[in-house]
């Protein structure tokens, strides 16, 4: 009897060691997670730029299109969710531009104008910020969930089970 109980439970409770997508540890090579900033990539026929977002500044680099050569004595104007923002030039090609607190952690539309000797174009891109972490944690809280359910259902049907073996000993004595 007491074998079967002890079975019955080790039955009952490895539901509990499965593991959840993404945290088995089989032979798959971990994944690698980076603290990339959030970035916008924009281009036209004439210049091409990257805005990265660190902490509330934009670092912003502007090149040529044809020649990937920072753009030289450039003259931008940056318009973010229709704001203007004030520039500033940080090194050859390279300006750095300090986000309002009003769109910290909110959806970004850059409108860059590049302006440079007689070539003048605009630039245009959209910084979409999303929050995977949040997502990451509601999906680990469902699988908790689950797990939880799945426990209880076992060590019901543990209970069960030998509630039935008690009884049924009963009878024969």
């Amino acid at each position: 009897m007491k074998k079967i109980l002890f079975a019955m439970y080790l039955i009952a409770f490895s539901a509990l060691a499965v593991a959840s997508p993404g945290h088995d540890h089989g032979d798959e090579a971990p994944l690698v997670e980076s603290e990339a900033s959030p970035r916008v990539v924009m281009e036209s026929d004439l210049f091409e730029a990257v805005a990265i977002l660190k902490g509330q500044t934009f670092e912003i680099f502007v090149d040529h299109a044809a020649t990937n050569a920072p753009v030289e004595n450039a003259e931008l104007a940056i318009l973010l969710n229709g704001e203007s923002v004030p520039l500033e030039l940080h090194n050859v090609g390279e300006f750095d531009a300090v986000l309002p607190n009003s769109m910290v952690g909110k959806n970004i539309d850059l409108a860059m104008r590049v302006t440079v000797g007689d070539q003048s174009d605009v630039l245009t891109g959209q910084l979409v910020l999303d929050d995977h972490d949040h997502d990451h944690a509601d999906e680990e809280h469902e699988h908790l969930l689950e797990y939880m359910a799945m426990a209880g259902a076992a060590l019901l049907a543990l209970v069960l089970i030998a509630l039935f073996f008690k009884r049924r000993n009963k009878g024969v004595n």
